[in-house]
């Protein structure tokens, strides 16, 4: 049983709206809020490759996390096979997010 319109209803917001929006709600110009979007991008994939966390209140953490290699199983034939060592960008949405998320 899945959950449907109004309370999920299936958007996408695209970059181009995004920076849109943030042009409009900042009184800033487009080509202002895709500088600072690009620019926020570029921060937090540098901090998360130098393996720092990124802080931002009311918003979440992106951090790095590592898998250690383990043995699975092929879910096909059933054999052994080892899952290698893996790091993975990873986000943590703050507890302000996770309730307006939830609110419906």
């Amino acid at each position: 049983m899945g959950i449907t319109a109004p309370f999920c209803p299936v958007l996408n917001m695209t970059r181009t709206e995004l920076i849109k929006l943030i042009a409009t709600q900042a009184d800033l110009t487009q080509t202002t809020s895709k500088a600072v979007l690009d620019t926020l991008q570029r921060v937090i994939c540098q901090a998360l490759h130098e393996g720092e966390t990124v802080y931002l209140p009311r918003l979440g953490v992106f951090e790095v996390r590592h898998h250690l290699p383990r043995t699975g199983r092929h879910p096909q034939t059933g054999e052994a096979i080892e899952i290698p060592f893996k790091t993975v960008a990873a986000f943590k949405p703050a507890t302000p997010l996770k309730h307006a998320v939830n609110q419906g």
